[in-house]
């Protein structure tokens, strides 16, 4: 079954329409969802998967090490019989990173990486699935443009779909190798 990886702000705005027609398709297409822990578009993927009813092809990355503390929306997937890896972020790096490492534990082989309303760290998670091959996907706001460009990364975002829902694709530039 292919998997894709979701994620994005964590201050997305509550029931958002896009989030739930672009989850739906792929819950509808057979492939299984991965996604973070945190509030926002990570708790919106849970919940719009488990009311669709793909417990079994839900797969939840947490940072906590138990699940007593991870938050709520995470208690409810592993209540609901959906696959929760705990601990995911490893427990020896800082705070931020351990996120950051819990995001590349949850895309690892993933097909897409598709973000909502990506800021700073979404960005960077955008990055290392660039340098793993991912194909990744941003949908902004209503009227917000492309989203900021990927750090680190050469390329630049294109006019695209995902699911049928119009978004913005990363297209990494090839560069030549310098002859000397």
């Amino acid at each position: 079954m292919a998997s894709i990886y979701f994620g994005g702000s964590r201050s997305l705005a509550p029931s958002s329409s896009l989030l739930r027609a672009v989850v739906g398709a792929v819950v509808a297409s057979g492939q299984s969802v991965h996604v973070g822990c945190q509030r926002g578009a990570d708790s919106q993927v849970i919940a719009w998967a488990l009311h669709l009813g793909a417990h079994s092809s839900l797969v939840v990355f947490a940072v906590a090490a138990a699940w007593q503390a991870c938050p709520r929306q995470v208690q409810l997937a592993q209540f609901s019989e959906a696959r929760v890896v705990l601990g995911a972020g490893g427990q020896s790096a800082p705070m931020p990173a351990r996120y950051l490492l819990r995001s590349i534990a949850a895309f690892q082989g993933c097909s897409a990486a598709v973000f909502f309303s990506p800021g700073p760290g979404s960005l960077a998670v955008a990055r290392e699935a660039i340098n793993a091959g991912i194909s990744v996907f941003a949908f902004g706001t209503p009227h917000s443009g492309s989203p900021a460009p990927v750090p680190s990364s050469i390329g630049f975002w294109v006019e695209s779909s995902f699911q049928g829902s119009p978004c913005w694709q990363w297209q990494p530039t090839v560069t030549q190798p310098s002859l000397f």
